[in-house]
């Protein structure tokens, strides 16, 4: 670990990237001024601390001194980077922010960061599980995201310690979502447009997310091998700009088999409808772009509207997938694979799943399926 010494204390590059600050007081305390995003960052708090300490003044900030909730946030976000040193996508940056302008900078933002209290957490939690908040599943989302900035305070010197330290306010409730049958799948099949019908049987019978379904390009599938490689998600901001990026977590990254079943629908499909090249994307709208997600959304709802099952979302689909595999005595460390869908530590035990048996699951989903019409 790169080490910059200096006259009564260092400057560290920490294996995240960022910079760790360290002094030692007249009295010879080694104390930390946490981490910083920049070198240039990490030397103007080691000068500030210079400079205090010079003056008579304390080397780390006091609670008068910390930045507010809200100055501290947005810094936060802007400079924030992902588990594997990325910096945070569009979309969940506007996420974050939106989770800060709704429902933490209207009760914390003008606190200074060390004058908030776990007390103070413990009632702002608890009114947004409340009758007037938003619920239980935004509440922990909320929850998460603001212990995650005063972790990185702790880390900057900011605050001794986080006070975001009430048990389980971080989980969110189990969904109970539907999951769709077969027959209702292929119900669905009939009245979407053509163009559109194998979006739905990759979400449904491989288990693929809508991004990385609307990010296939022709050199991902390959009929010949009965497989499909997940390396790319594409997805819209909220300026309507396409986002193009890596799956959503290194488990998302994958090769799966996919069911003979309907090779033949996607042979069709990448004849009609995708565009050319190598590099030509399989799902296009009708002047031949890449296919909007909102316009696949609005044929989707119009699709389970006709079928009667207007609550059944894509997600759902997913689910079904994973029902579909996990009856075919698939284990749970086979399922996880097969969904791309693992926290960065389950992903460390899922990602060992063999593609011989990934075949395997393809090729009992093919029993289970057939016959089937299109």
């Amino acid at each position: 670990m790169p080490r910059e010494r200096r006259a009564g204390g260092g400057i560290d590059r920490l294996p995240s990237g960022r910079y760790r600050v360290r002094i030692v007081t007249p009295d010879g305390r080694r104390l930390s001024l946490g981490t910083h995003a920049t070198k240039r960052a990490a030397e103007a708090a080691y000068a500030r601390s210079v400079t205090n300490q010079a003056d008579g003044k304390p080397a780390t900030p006091s609670a008068v001194t910390t930045p507010t909730l809200a100055d501290y946030a947005s810094s936060w976000v802007d400079t924030r980077l992902t588990k594997r040193g990325e910096a945070l996508r569009p979309r969940v940056k506007d996420l974050y922010l939106m989770q800060l302008r709704l429902h933490i900078v209207p009760t914390f933002g003008p606190s200074r960061l060390a004058r908030i209290t776990t007390a103070q957490v413990r009632d702002w939690n608890a009114g947004l599980r409340g009758p007037d908040g938003p619920g239980a599943s935004t509440a922990a989302k909320c929850y998460r995201l603001l212990r995650s900035i005063l972790t990185t305070a702790v880390e900057d010197g900011l605050i001794p310690a986080n006070p975001c330290t009430i048990k389980g306010a971080g989980v969110e409730p189990a969904d109970e979502r539907p999951i769709p049958t077969v027959a209702q799948v292929h119900d669905l099949l009939e009245q979407l447009p053509e163009r559109m019908r194998c979006v739905a049987l990759l979400a449904a019978f491989v288990g693929l997310r809508r991004g990385e379904i609307l990010g296939l390009r022709r050199s991902d599938v390959s009929l010949d091998r009965c497989e499909i490689a997940i390396v790319r998600q594409r997805q819209l901001d909220r300026h309507g700009n396409h986002l193009v990026g890596p799956p959503k977590s290194d488990a998302g990254r994958r090769v799966l088999a996919i069911p003979e079943a309907f090779v033949t629908d996607l042979r069709s499909h990448l004849d009609a409808f995708a565009q050319p090249g190598e590099d030509g994307y399989v799902f296009t709208g009708q002047k031949g772009g890449p296919l909007a997600p909102h316009v696949w959304q609005d044929a989707w709802e119009k699709a389970r509207t006709e079928v009667g099952v207007p609550e059944i979302h894509l997600h759902d689909l997913r689910h079904l997938a994973g029902t579909l595999a996990a009856s075919t005595g698939a284990s749970t460390k086979e399922v996880m694979y097969r969904l791309g869908h693992a926290t960065h530590q389950a992903a460390l035990r899922y990602q060992h799943a063999t593609r011989q048996r990934d075949r395997a699951i393809a090729e009992a989903l093919d029993e289970l399926l057939a016959p089937r019409s299109t």
